[in-house]
């Protein structure tokens, strides 16, 4: 009865330290969606591609009052839970709806509401699920390592990328989910040898499904998983019929998907982003450069500058253990010690070999999924880190592992006692987290763009004052991409700057102060010039701010 109260006293306390964790993880995330400003152009089609009525446009000479542009972000009474029309909008463009229907529920929740806050709320329900899949793998690939699963949930999740994923209001950290869940299925097989129907085959239809109708990115990741399994199931029981039924599952889920939403096929095979993504693939030119391009941003954002380092150290054991144990396998073969003997203190044979399956075939999955994003996904500075989003948590899971695991042979090895070893796993837990400290302090969190406060506030203070929109006519939508500030203001006049005639609206042309944003092209100072001489009573007018794409004038 004593041990098994000790059992159940550790349980509890570790599940304590994970709750803590979470919370603590959870209170991170909540601090930085407070110093969330502005939005990525993305997210503003997160919104409005969500729960659009009658779809923006950019008019010419027209006025356009603010609610008519603040419907289109909102799901407005007698429109909640429309999923048809959600479903529709995606197939005009080029992404599947599961996520959409997710965040459609919850802006239908609050109808009429548009707030930075409904999208971190259903990233952050994403990002519990991805804490508890991720323990779980790591729970599975060290067989139950309680500290390392521990660690591993607390480095990767303060991470400031992994804080950056609920702040960008986009699908990748719901891909992250059914990443995830992929790997913890997939692990899962491999550790207790169950791959049957109603506990491996079945989930992992179900996750193959909706992470397809996610992103289809996981289409990726699930192809290097599938592969490295069929290879194990091959080497390992040598029956091809579990690997056909284990094809046909996949096939039958992707053959639904197909089914359920069939404008994914043109997506992939002739819209612009899938036509884009495979003249990228093919084009093996520059290969070096992206992959040195994204490796860059995991190094800086995941590893904070110390993964060469970690992948020498990492190397470096394994070189140590590689020759501690042929020097071993020599001194048996020519008879100084008997066969089995680790020599004292020498580092003792793993037979199991614990956790190597399963860590090379996430290894694969990952790389596989490295390299074939990097050669495919856009190239847009350090919000790139979106694509590799669902898998740098398995890639934090593998380094802790390797660097415990092997460390921890290399210590035996070296004589080192118990305690020691503790305080070098103590002091391993302690850099990483450290790491984790100066990312949230240094500016690593991504998609909060404060900047936008003082343009938020100037629109306030203006709010009455007439505002003209200067649009470049080759590129309209980029209007929308300062929504959040155009809806303070009472009305917006549209103009595009490929018409040079005056403007004669008389609100325009009487007016005594004149707030304007003009698109950054070629033609922006001849329509500032016909602004001026649209309205005698305008004399002059000064920059006041600069933003994406856009400049910010007054007139008076």
């Amino acid at each position: 009865m004593g041990r098994i109260e000790g059992k159940r006293k550790k349980t509890w306390i570790w599940l304590s330290a994970m709750g803590a964790v979470l919370l603590l993880q959870v209170l991170v995330i909540l601090y930085f969606g407070s110093r969330k400003t502005g939005f990525h152009e993305d997210e503003y089609y997160s919104f409005y591609s969500t729960n659009r009525t009658a779809g923006l446009y950019e008019p010419d000479r027209e006025w356009m009052d603010r609610e008519s542009i603040r419907k289109e972000f909102v799901v407005l009474e007698g429109e909640r839970f429309r999923y048809g029309l959600v479903a529709a909008v995606q197939s005009w463009d080029v992404h599947p709806p599961f996520y959409y229907f997710i965040l459609h529920t919850a802006c239908s929740l609050f109808p009429g509401v548009f707030s930075k806050w409904i999208g971190i709320g259903v990233n952050l329900v994403a990002f519990v699920l991805n804490f508890l899949l991720l323990a779980r793998l790591t729970f599975l690939v060290t067989r139950g390592n309680r500290s390392m699963t521990l660690l591993v949930s607390a480095v990767y999740g303060l991470d400031g990328i992994a804080v950056s994923g609920v702040m960008f209001i986009r699908m990748y950290e719901w891909m992250t989910v059914f990443v995830l869940a992929c790997a913890c299925l997939h692990v899962r097989a491999m550790r207790s040898g169950d791959r049957g129907f109603a506990r491996f085959l079945l989930p992992l239809a179900a996750v193959s499904y909706l992470g397809f109708l996610t992103q289809y990115y996981f289409l990726i990741f699930l192809f290097f998983m599938a592969t490295g399994f069929v290879i194990w199931q091959l080497c390992v029981d040598r029956k091809p019929i579990n690997c056909i039924r284990y094809a046909a599952v996949c096939s039958a889920a992707g053959i639904l998907a197909v089914i359920s939403y069939p404008a994914c096929l043109s997506h992939i095979f002739r819209g612009y982003r899938g036509t884009e993504a495979m003249a990228e693939f093919l084009d093996r030119s520059n290969t070096w450069d992206r992959l040195r391009f994204f490796a860059g941003l995991m190094n800086e954002y995941v590893f904070e500058g110390t993964l060469p380092w970690i992948l020498c150290l990492i190397g470096g054991m394994g070189i140590f253990l590689f020759l501690r144990q042929k020097r071993m396998e020599g001194k048996i073969r020519a008879g100084s010690l008997p066969p089995g003997s680790g020599g004292g203190k020498a580092c003792p044979e793993d037979d199991e070999k614990r956790g190597k399956a399963a860590c090379l075939l996430l290894l694969f999955s990952s790389c596989g999924y490295f390299f074939t994003v990097s050669q495919t996904a856009l190239l847009l500075y350090e919000t790139s880190n979106r694509y590799q989003l669902p898998i740098y948590g398995i890639m934090v899971m593998l380094v802790l592992t390797a660097l415990s695991g092997l460390g921890e042979k290399v210590a035996v090895c070296l004589g080192w006692g118990r305690r020691a070893r503790i305080a070098a796993l103590c002091g391993l837990a302690a850099g990483f987290l450290l790491g984790d400290v100066c990312g949230l302090v240094s500016d690593k969190v991504l998609f909060l763009y404060e900047e936008d406060a003082q343009g938020l506030a100037f629109a306030r203070e203006n709010a009455s004052v007439p505002v003209v929109v200067l649009y470049n006519d080759s590129t309209p939508y980029h209007v929308w991409w300062r929504s959040q500030e155009l809806l303070e203001y009472d009305r917006i006049y549209f103009a595009s700057q490929a018409n040079r005639e005056k403007i004669t609206d008389q609100t325009i042309a009487g007016c005594k102060r004149l707030i304007v944003y003009a698109a950054d092209y070629d033609t922006q100072e001849e329509s500032l010039a016909m602004l001026l001489e649209s309205n005698p009573g305008l004399h002059t007018y000064r920059l006041v701010g600069k933003e994406q794409l856009w400049s910010i004038y007054e007139f008076e």
